[in-house]
Parts: C-alpha cells; structure tokens; sequence
C-alpha cells in the first residue's frame, strides 16, 4: 500500500497538527505566536521547505506502513506455525 501526498496535502496534515498544538497544549503567547509564524511564512505553497517536508513526510509514513505490515506478516507466520 502506497500513499503519497502532495503539497496541498501535505500542508494541510501541518496545518491542522499545528492548529491542535496551539488549542490543546497551554504554550505562552510568545510561543504560539511563532509556531503561527513559521507555519504561514516558512511553509508557503510551492516552496522549496514545503517540498522537502512533502518528501520526507511521504517516506516516513511509507516506511511506518512497511514496518507494520512486516509485523502483520510475522505474527501470522508465528500463529500458523503454532
């Protein structure tokens, strides 16, 4: 199983984790305003910084979804080999 996202995606996904910090977590003002700031200015559309975190934000849920699935396998062998 493969997914990929795309930039738009891919903000999105940090926009609403970045959204639950600041509302959940009880951070100063100071705080929340630059985690506000590095979200709107340095992850624009179509950026260079939006790209790189779309990649790497791909490659780790890729290889999450490996590493589970290589469990999956291992624990069925196991139980039918029991």
């Amino acid at each position: 199983m493969h997914i990929i996202l795309d930039e738009e995606e891919a903000l999105s996904l940090l926009q609403l984790v970045t959204s639950q910090v600041v509302d959940g977590v009880e951070l100063s003002e100071k705080t929340v305003d630059a985690i506000r700031e590095w979200r709107n200015k340095k992850m624009e559309r179509n950026s260079d910084q939006l790209l790189t975190f779309a990649s790497a934000l791909n490659e780790t849920i890729g290889n999450k979804i490996d590493e589970e699935l290589k469990r999956t396998i291992r624990r069925r062998d196991y139980y039918r080999n029991v």
